[in-house]
C-alpha cells in the first residue's frame, strides 16, 4: 500500500508545475446545481438541456466532483426511475443499468443490453471494460425511453450518453488524490495542452488501490481495488475537426463481494458432505465471508479507440465515427464461502472485440430545423469459457466407492449414473454480431413556439453461435450424445419516432411524443439438456410520452414527465430446475406483454444566494399483463410477479450550503439523499432476495482556497450505514443455497484537488 500511495503522490507531483502557469477564479457549483443551462448532445447536436423535448438527466462534471461520484453507476442516486445492478459473476466493472423497470443485468455473450451505454457516441456491448471513473469526463446524459432514431446502436429501455472533454487550445489541468475507508487511495490527473497549429493534446491516468470491505479469513479481502487505466485526446479543430481517443484499462482484483445468505440440505450437498467434506455453513455477517483462492478473481484488460471525423460542408455536417474495443476479463466466485470445498462456483474467462462504422450526415433546413441522417454497421466477436464447480469431485467418489449407479432406495425411483452428478462442467461459447442500421431524424419548426419531430430507424440483425459443454471428470458431454452444437438466426424491425413541442416562453416547454424500441433475440448460453437449446424472440417497446420543461430564470428549474411503456415480449431472464438434468438453469425467455407507466419530476431550487436545493422524484406501475413460465417442465401462468428493479418510488435530495468563511477560503457543504421502496432483485420474485424501501444519505464538506484552484474535501457515503441487497440469485431448490450482493458500508475519504 506504502509504494502505491507514494507512485500516486508522485504523479499528482507531476502536475503541480501547471500551477505556477496562471490561475483562475473559484469555479463554484456545478451549471445544473446552480440552476443555469447544461448544453447537451442528447439530439446529437449541441443544444440547452431546456430545449430538448425528451426526459433527460445531465450530470457535469462540477456535480460529479462536488458529489464525490467514483462512476457512472452512481448517477442513480441523483436520476429518476434508474437504478444499477453490481456485476454479479464476480465482476465488478460491469454496468447494468435499469431505466423506468427496463434494464438486464447478465453478463453472459448472448445477452445484450437493454439500455445502451454510449461512450463518446460509441456503442459499449460488455460494459466491464468501460473506463468511466477518469477525470476529464464533460457530463453524462440518462435518456429515458427509446433512443433508436439518435444513436448508431439500437436500445429499447434508455441510454446513458458519457461524454469526454475534448482538448482545446487553452491550457488546462486537474489533479486529486483520495485517501479513505479499508485503506482505499486513489490518483487522478487530467490535462490539456496545445500543440503546433490547430491541434492539441489530452492525457489522463488513474491508479486506485485498496484492502476491500468483505474480510475473508484465509486470505485477502474481497472487493479490493487495484486498478490502472489512462486515456489520451487528439484533437484537431478546423473545417475538417479530427478527434482521436484511445483508453486502456487493467484491473488485478478479486471477486466483487458477494454473500451466502441462507442454506437447506439437498441430496447434492447431502452427498458432498457425506463423501468429500461438509457443507455448508452460512457467514454470520455479510461483511464476511471465505473462498478459494482460484475462484476469487476479477481481472480486466481493456483498449478502446475512436476515431471521430466531422467536415463542415456549409449547411451541412458529415461526421464519421469509426471505433475499436477490446475487452479480455477473468472473474469467477465461490458461492458455497468457503476455502475449504468446492460445493459450488465458477469462473468466467470472456472475451469481445467489437468494431463499428456510423456515418452522420447533419442537413440544416432554412433555420427552422435540422435533418439527421445516419448510417451505422457493427461487428462482435465474442467468446466465453466458463467452468462450472459443482460439489468438485463427487464423481470420483462415487465410482471409488462403488455407488455407480447411484441407488436412492426410493420406490419408483431408479438408480442414478454417477455421470449425471459429474456437474463440474466447462463451457465453450463463441459468438458473432452482425448489426446494420439505417436512421433519420428530423424537426422544424412550424411556428415561432410549435416544432415537429419526425424519426424512424430500420435495424438488422444477425447472430452465430456456437456451445461445446463437456463433464470435466467423465469427459462425457453435457449434452448427451452432443459435443458442440452451432445456431444461427437473424432479426428486423423498423421503429418510429414523432413528438410535438411547443415554446409557450423560451424558457417554458410542453411536449408530447411517440416512439418504438426494439432488442433483437438471442440464444440460452446455459443449456443443461438438449430440449432448453434453443433462442428467444426480439423484444418491442412502444413509449408514450409528454412532458414540461419550466425555467425561473436563476431562481428554479422543474421539468416534469408522465410515461406508458408497453412491452411485448419481454425478455426475462430466469432461474429454473431442469427435470431432465436436475441442474439450476438460468435462460432468457419471452414474457407475453408487460405494461410500465410511471410520472417524473425534477428541479433546481435556489433558496438564496448560499443555499440550493434539486430533488426529484420518480413514481412507476409496472406489471405483467400475460407472462406463462415453465416450470418444472410445466407451463404455468406467473403474471402476478412484480418486475424485477423495478421500485414503485424512486427520489433522491440534496441540500447545498456554499458561503465564504475567511478570507480566500469558501466551504461548500452538501447532504445527498436518495430512496428507493422495495423491490425485489430477482425475477423469480425470491422473499429473501426483496430488497426493503431504504434510503441512502451521504455528507461532504469542500474547502476551497479561492484563486489558487486547491480546494480539500472530507466525505461520508452511507452515513448511516444502511445494508441492502443489491443483487441476488436463488438456487435454494437444487445446490441449497440463496446468495445475495450488498451495498458496501459507511465508508469515509478525504480528497485533495486541483483545478487550473
Amino acid at each position: 500500500m506504502r509504494h502505491h500511495l507514494l507512485s500516486i503522490v508522485s504523479l499528482v507531483a507531476l502536475a503541480a508545475p501547471g500551477a505556477a502557469l496562471g490561475q483562475v477564479s473559484n469555479p463554484g457549483l456545478s451549471e445544473g446545481e446552480m440552476g443555469s443551462d447544461i448544453v447537451v448532445t442528447a439530439r446529437r447536436r449541441e443544444e440547452r438541456l431546456q430545449d430538448v423535448p425528451i426526459a433527460v438527466t445531465a450530470v457535469d462534471s462540477a456535480a460529479l466532483d462536488s458529489r464525490g461520484l467514483d462512476n457512472v453507476t452512481q448517477i442513480g442516486q441523483i436520476a429518476p426511475n434508474i437504478q444499477f445492478t453490481p456485476g454479479q459473476g464476480g465482476n465488478s466493472g460491469g454496468i447494468a443499468p435499469f431505466i423506468r423497470g427496463v434494464g438486464e443485468n447478465d453478463f453472459i455473450i448472448t445477452s445484450d443490453p437493454a439500455v445502451g451505454v454510449y461512450m463518446d457516441g460509441v456503442y459499449v456491448a460488455r460494459t466491464f471494460g468501460a473506463t468511466t471513473e477518469l477525470l476529464g469526463i464533460d457530463r453524462i446524459e440518462v435518456l429515458r425511453g427509446p433512443q433508436g432514431t439518435l444513436f448508431g446502436k439500437n436500445t429499447v429501455g434508455g441510454a446513458i450518453n458519457i461524454v469526454s472533454a475534448i482538448p482545446g487550445q487553452q491550457q488546462r489541468i486537474e489533479a486529486d488524490l483520495r485517501y479513505g475507508s479499508f485503506n482505499t487511495v486513489r490518483g487522478r490527473v487530467y490535462a490539456e495542452m496545445p500543440l503546433s497549429g490547430d491541434w492539441s493534446l489530452g492525457v489522463a491516468a488513474l491508479g486506485e488501490f485498496g484492502e476491500g470491505w468483505q474480510k475473508v479469513p484465509s486470505g485477502e479481502n474481497l472487493g479490493n481495488r487495484n486498478v490502472v487505466a489512462g486515456k489520451l485526446s487528439l484533437h484537431k479543430s478546423g473545417p475538417l475537426d479530427i478527434l482521436l481517443m484511445v483508453d486502456g484499462l487493467h484491473r488485478r482484483q478479486h471477486s466483487a463481494p458477494h454473500s451466502m445468505i441462507a442454506f437447506t440440505p439437498t441430496l447434492l450437498s447431502t452427498l458432498q458432505s457425506t463423501l468429500i467434506g461438509p457443507c455448508c455453513t452460512v457467514p454470520g455477517d455479510i461483511d464476511r465471508t471465505d473462498t478459494t483462492p482460484s475462484l476469487s478473481k476479477d481481472n480486466t484488460d481493456a483498449i478502446n479507440a475512436a476515431l471521430t471525423l466531422t467536415a463542415d460542408l456549409g449547411g451541412a455536417t458529415l461526421k464519421s465515427i469509426t471505433a475499436y474495443r477490446y475487452v479480455d476479463a477473468l472473474f469467477g466466485r465461490d458461492g458455497d464461502a468457503s476455502s475449504q470445498v468446492n460445493y459450488a462456483g465458477d469462473i468466467h474467462d470472456e472475451n469481445a472485440q467489437q468494431i463499428s462504422q456510423e456515418f452522420q450526415l447533419a442537413l440544416d433546413l432554412g433555420g427552422r430545423g435540422s435533418l439527421l441522417l445516419g448510417a451505422f454497421a457493427y461487428q462482435e466477436i465474442a467468446r466465453d469459457n466458463t467452468r462450472l464447480v459443482v460439489a468438485d469431485g463427487l464423481y470420483d467418489a462415487l465410482v471409488a466407492a462403488g455407488l455407480d449407479p447411484l441407488d436412492l432406495g426410493i420406490p419408483g425411483v431408479d438408480p442414478i449414473p454417477a455421470v449425471a452428478l459429474d456437474l463440474n462442467i466447462d463451457f465453450r461459447n463463441r459468438q458473432k454480431t452482425r448489426n446494420l442500421a439505417l436512421f433519420a431524424n428530423g424537426n422544424y419548426e412550424l411556428t415561432d413556439k410549435l416544432s415537429v419531430e419526425l424519426g424512424a430507424r430500420y435495424t438488422w440483425e444477425r447472430k452465430n453461435f456456437s456451445q461445446a459443454a463437456i463433464r470435466i471428470y467423465s469427459r462425457q458431454p453435457l449434452l448427451a450424445g452432443t459435443r458442440s452444437y452451432s445456431q444461427e438466426k437473424s432479426w428486423d424491425a423498423f421503429t418510429p419516432r414523432a413528438s410535438l413541442s411547443y415554446k409557450f416562453r423560451p424558457d417554458f416547454l410542453a411536449y408530447a411524443s411517440y416512439s418504438r424500441g426494439f432488442r433483437s433475440g438471442g440464444f440460452n448460453g446455459r443449456p443443461t439438456s438438449l430440449e432448453e437449446v434453443g433462442s428467444y424472440d426480439p423484444e418491442h417497446l412502444t413509449s408514450y410520452e409528454a412532458g414540461l420543461k419550466m425555467g425561473f430564470g436563476r431562481i428554479a428549474t422543474i421539468n416534469f414527465a408522465i410515461f406508458r411503456n408497453e412491452y411485448r415480449d419481454q425478455q426475462i431472464l430466469i432461474s429454473t430446475l431442469s427435470p431432465s438434468s436436475g441442474l439450476i438453469v438460468v435462460r432468457n425467455e419471452n414474457a407475453g406483454r408487460s405494461r410500465i407507466q410511471g410520472i417524473e419530476l425534477e428541479g433546481t431550487f435556489r433558496v438564496s444566494p448560499q443555499f440550493t436545493f434539486t430533488g426529484a422524484l420518480g413514481l412507476l406501475d409496472a406489471k405483467y399483463k400475460e407472462y406463462v413460465s415453465v416450470i418444472n417442465g410445466v407451463p404455468t401462468d406467473v403474471s402476478s410477479r412484480k418486475l424485477k428493479q423495478a421500485p414503485d418510488i424512486t427520489a433522491n435530495a440534496s441540500a447545498i450550503y456554499q458561503t465564504p468563511l475567511i478570507d480566500r477560503l469558501e466551504g461548500i457543504f452538501r447532504v445527498d439523499a436518495a430512496y428507493k421502496s422495495a423491490v425485489f432483485v430477482d425475477t423469480e420474485n425470491t422473499p429473501l432476495l426483496r430488497q426493503p424501501d431504504h434510503a441512502i444519505i451521504n455528507a461532504s464538506a469542500e474547502f476551497r482556497l479561492t484563486g489558487s484552484g486547491f480546494s480539500i474535501r472530507a466525505g461520508v457515503d452511507n452515513l448511516t450505514d444502511k445494508r441492502i441487497i443489491t443483487a441476488g440469485y436463488d438456487a435454494s431448490t437444487s445446490f441449497g443455497f440463496t446468495e445475495a450482493y450488498y451495498n458496501p458500508p459507511r465508508r469515509y475519504s478525504i480528497t485533495l484537488a486541483y483545478r487550473h
